[in-house]
């Protein structure tokens, strides 16, 4: 089974057996996960305001990050 009919099964059943399933996916995930990837965000947060330290001209402002947000939306 493919994923996009995996998922389109998985959309189709009522929100208490998709949560059901979505807790048992989440709870078989190694312990060590959630670190490994808080780490990575932290990094990218880090690197992200450094740049914008650097040089503040790739700063956005709200409305500017949700003008692009619309735009990604748009294209999909």
């Amino acid at each position: 089974m493919s994923v996009a009919t995996l998922t389109e099964t998985l959309f189709a059943l009522p929100i208490a057996e998709r949560v059901a399933i979505a807790d048992r996916l989440y709870a078989s995930v190694p312990e060590d996960w959630q670190k490994t990837v808080d780490q990575a965000w932290l990094e990218e947060a880090e690197w992200r305001a450094a740049e914008m330290e650097t040089d503040s001209s790739t700063e956005l402002s709200h409305e500017e990050f949700l003008a692009g947000i619309d735009i990604h939306r748009a294209r999909q």
